[in-house]
């Protein structure tokens, strides 16, 4: 059995696991804090039984009562409730740290693998969409104009006079018989490059002058492409 690894597939698993990870994450934190809440409250309570009894104790005159033996008990008992939280708490913060360590990790892989998914997927709806076009008698119609604008650039760029005047040429003289002769590999090949920059230009062009008036949702990535997991709270 083989394993897919197509961009699309390495964004699912890196994002699968992130989100194991931090569902860990979130119990362990929630726990954590539950933890904190409990100690904080219970820890009071021993203090308020302190206080309690010993307002007690010198209210009676310095005699100790039942009622003062068991405030004194239940503060001992609560004063031993806090150090056994201390200790759950002790074992507790450090899994959280090492889970929200790598939460944060995968987080990162899953904002990478989703920008890759997302080119990956651009390119194959490009890809699919230019093949359903130049498929039909329209498609092969803009193929052909456009194929027919650009032999024209290469005459354009030879009566270019800035441009042939800048590797030693006069453009005027362009239509003179026997012109081509005279002009070397070299600045054949320079010709060449500066034909094929105008004819990228001049397609690039017709194609963003009508890509600017394309709606921005048009151009939105939906499901789980649409964009990155929002953090939780106890990933910060």
């Amino acid at each position: 059995m083989t394993t897919a690894n197509t961009p699309r597939d390495h964004f699912t698993r890196v994002t699968d696991g992130y989100r194991d990870v931090r569902a860990k994450l979130e119990t362990a934190a929630g726990e954590l804090e539950r933890l904190k809440d409990q100690r904080a409250a219970t820890m009071q309570s021993s203090r308020d039984a302190g206080r309690n009894w010993r307002q007690i104790f010198k209210d009676a005159g310095g005699a100790a009562g039942k009622e003062v033996r068991e405030l004194q008990a239940e503060e001992r008992t609560l004063a031993a409730e806090v150090e056994q939280l201390d200790v759950l708490i002790a074992e507790l913060t450090p899994h959280v740290a090492e889970l929200r360590h790598w939460a944060g990790q995968l987080r990162q892989q899953h904002i990478t693998q989703l920008t890759a998914a997302r080119r990956d997927a651009a390119i194959n709806r490009l890809n699919a969409a230019m093949g359903a076009v130049f498929e039909k008698p329209e498609g092969q119609e803009l193929l052909e104009a456009l194929a027919q604008r650009a032999d024209s650039v290469r005459r354009e760029v030879i009566e270019d006079n800035n441009f042939m005047g800048g590797i030693g040429f006069d453009g005027h003289e362009a239509s003179r018989p026997g012109f081509m002769a005279k002009i070397s590999g070299d600045d054949r090949r320079k010709i060449a490059d500066e034909a094929d920059k105008r004819k990228r230009a001049l397609i690039a062009d017709a194609v963003l002058e009508r890509l600017a008036t394309l709606d921005d949702e048009k151009t939105r990535f939906e499901g789980d492409l649409e964009g990155p997991l929002a953090p939780l709270a106890c990933e910060r």
